[in-house]
């Protein structure tokens, strides 16, 4: 899909032959005379006409290639930098799993309480002979008054 381009020409010839041509011709049509009073530019990928001369000063492309090299101070403080980083993700990952190791010994903690509270609440079987035979006591007492 070709990308649509925008085109404004600059007239002060607003007669029909020349609108109907210029826009057959794809062109955008601004009134010359105001455009020079007017502080604002308008972009577009092609101008035509009696160009301002403050749209002229946009046109054209500008290439510029630099090259940069790094000093040696700042190649240090980026080694440095990187240094560091790969420290605090050593950090991160042995904290991670000193972490996950915490947490099964606190399920594990939870799931050894859980089973000592309900070990607690259920009386041994030493304990119901001992209330049975408590109770069967009582009953004989009870039974010789």
């Amino acid at each position: 899909m070709k990308e649509k381009v925008k085109k404004l020409y600059f007239t002060n010839d607003f007669s029909v032959e020349n609108v109907q041509k210029l826009q057959g011709d794809g062109w955008i049509i601004r009134n010359a005379q105001l455009a020079k009073s007017d502080s604002f530019v308008e972009q577009a990928d092609e101008y035509g006409g009696d160009v301002p001369e403050r749209y002229k000063i946009g046109v054209g492309k500008i290439t510029v290639q630099l090259s940069a090299e790094t000093s040696s101070e700042l190649q240090q403080t980026i080694d440095d930098a990187k240094a560091e980083c790969e420290k605090v993700v050593a950090e991160n990952a042995e904290l991670k799993d000193k972490l996950l190791i915490a947490e099964k010994a606190l399920v594990a903690a939870d799931e050894e309480i859980k089973a000592l509270k309900a070990a607690a609440k259920k009386p041994t079987a030493a304990e119901l002979k001992a209330a049975k035979t408590a109770e069967e006591a009582s009953k004989v007492e009870q039974s010789k008054e």
